[in-house]
């Protein structure tokens, strides 16, 4: 008979064991990527343009459109007009109008977020959530220079998940995810990095930005009957201009006064003529927050994120690179411009949404300064791999790199083991997917 005395020690051996193999499976923080995050709204003394928007007592949904009446033109213009932000050119910050409060929900939580998939994958693989398993939504609405509140949401969390696990954290972040989780670590001290960062994990990044932006602003996404419509939610979120296509001197990393984004029979538009596009289309009363924002420096200086990192990406497949327009633009920001006749791919190829030269802007920006200070960059990219199907578990050999890279350390090999595999996407639910 096992005396009790070792069934004691055997249990006490299990338990360090179990705390061993948890200590393997470090605390992560999921970023969400544009519109991943749940937004609510309260309008208590707005006043409204549109005598039928009513304000409320509590709080709604915003965003997603769950329910949403398309061919009420009432329901659509409140909507719009809730959507919208005010620019503060005094400061350079974004804020709601007057007597609108817009916030997000379960921060910390996995329902503030669409990430129900990877927090499933995550549970069943042991983390915990609320312990070892955070989101941290945000208003995907505005670009760094609006997101204080969110930041120090972010650092709270951090440190608290530090403290009680014992553990520095990983940041996995996707899509838009990772400028806005980079802009966080620019406002963060070395000593604070060090102690409390243990990943930075940057999913299908955006960081030299996206052709469809621009699009979008000047005639919506290409979604039949409803072209009109999306033109007027990117004209309400400034973070769409955080998007636009970074100017530079190097073509494979960014877009040079010899890249044309727009044609029109009039006159081409580069990444250098972002205010001469919007005087031509009526939109000169934004000139004040484009400026601010395609001249901020989280993305324009591009300073390296000094902890240690991982930027995986999609390419081989068609994206959009730019566009031809049959007419001028006209000078009225209420004329919505037909379609482009004409949407033509990127030489280089890309995600789907995402060109190949903006996954790579930090191959060659970063890595002098980051080794010099001891710290890993990686870059893996994926063949076939879709835009933002490196966090979803059925989404190919990406998301199974990254939780052996969590879970025990194992670094991805430089070429992946096999082409990414998956469903193909439709190009109407391709763009769908960057709103």
């Amino acid at each position: 008979m096992v005396s009790s005395f070792k069934l004691s020690l055997l249990a006490g051996m299990l338990l360090v064991c179990l705390s061993l193999v948890q200590a393997e499976q470090p605390p992560i923080i999921l970023i969400p990527g544009f519109t991943s995050s749940n937004l609510f709204i309260r309008r208590t003394n707005f006043r409204s343009q549109y005598p039928f928007c009513k304000n409320t007592t509590g709080w709604g949904l915003l965003w997603p459109l769950e329910k949403f009446d398309f061919k009420n033109i009432d329901t659509i213009l409140c909507w719009l007009e809730s959507m919208q932000t005010v620019f503060n050119a005094a400061n350079d910050t974004f804020e709601s109008p007057p007597g609108v409060e817009v916030t997000t929900f379960d921060f910390g939580g996995k329902y503030g977020s669409g990430l129900s998939a990877i927090f499933k994958y995550f549970e069943d693989q042991g983390w915990k959530t609320g312990k070892t398993l955070f989101s941290a939504p945000f208003d995907w609405r505005v670009p760094s220079l609006g997101m204080s509140h969110f930041f120090g949401q972010l650092q709270s969390l951090v440190e608290k998940v530090r403290k009680d696990t014992g553990q520095r954290v990983v940041l996995l972040a996707c899509s838009f995810g990772p400028q806005v989780t980079l802009s966080f670590l620019h406002r963060m001290t070395q000593q604070w990095k060090d102690e409390h960062i243990a990943w930075f994990v940057a999913e299908s990044p955006v960081w030299s930005g996206a052709p469809l932006s621009v699009m979008s602003v000047i005639s919506g996404l290409l979604v039949p009957n409803m072209t009109g419509f999306y033109r007027q939610i990117a004209l309400r979120i400034p973070a769409i201009q955080w998007l636009f296509p970074r100017p530079g001197t190097n073509s494979s990393t960014t877009w040079t006064e010899a890249d044309v984004l727009v044609r029109t029979p009039t006159r081409n538009y580069t990444a250098f003529d972002y205010d001469a596009l919007f005087t031509d289309l009526g939109l000169n009363f934004f000139l004040p927050q484009l400026r601010a924002i395609t001249h901020e420096p989280d993305m324009t200086l591009f300073d390296p994120p000094m902890v240690d990192t991982i930027v995986t990406y999609g390419y081989d497949l068609g994206t959009p690179g730019y566009f031809e327009y049959a007419k001028p633009f006209i000078a009225n920001a209420s004329l919505t411009p037909d379609p482009p006749v004409s949407v033509v791919n990127m030489t280089e190829t890309g995600d789907t949404l995402v060109p190949l030269r903006s996954s790579l802007r930090s191959t060659t920006v970063w890595p002098e300064a980051m080794a010099a200070a001891g710290k890993r960059l990686y870059h893996r990219g994926y063949p076939g791999q879709i835009h933002a199907y490196c966090i979803i578990p059925q989404g190919g050999p990406c998301f199974m790199d990254i939780v052996n890279l969590l879970r025990n350390g194992t670094i991805p090999p430089l070429t992946p083991s096999a082409p990414a595999e998956h469903e193909p996407v439709p190009e109407v639910e391709a763009l769908r997917r960057f709103f």
